[in-house]
């Protein structure tokens, strides 16, 4: 019983990360945060506190991508560029790219451990 449980949850983890893989989504915001990080909960922590400066109206959003797996693609730059740094942009840019290659990677790695 206790197996079957552990066979189910595995299958339910492995699903959940395959809809995480089939989209990704990056939001680059500019403005000011005071974030503490708490080491018993890392990135759960930082991600926390972005989110209470966002609805505290700290952060701007200054660029957006949502990529579905399909070819899909949402993107948003904020309207007046000259009030963006040149590394915002880049930075927004690198992180699209980085969650492209690795999503191409771990899809690898799933059609390697299927496919024999």
């Amino acid at each position: 019983m206790a197996e079957e449980k552990g066979l189910k949850k595995a299958l339910n983890d492995l699903n959940e990360a395959v809809k995480d893989l089939s989209s990704l989504h990056v939001q680059t915001f500019s403005g000011e945060v005071g974030i503490t990080i708490d080491s018993d909960k890392g990135y759960k922590s930082i991600k926390e506190q972005i989110e209470k400066s966002k609805a505290d109206g700290k952060l701007d959003l200054v660029a957006e991508t949502l990529a579905q797996f399909d070819g899909d693609s949402y993107n948003f730059v904020k309207k007046d560029l000259d009030d963006i740094p040149t590394i915002t942009l880049e930075v927004h840019k690198n992180a699209v790219k980085a969650g492209i290659e690795t999503r191409i990677g771990l899809l690898g790695l799933f059609k390697s451990l299927l496919v024999k």
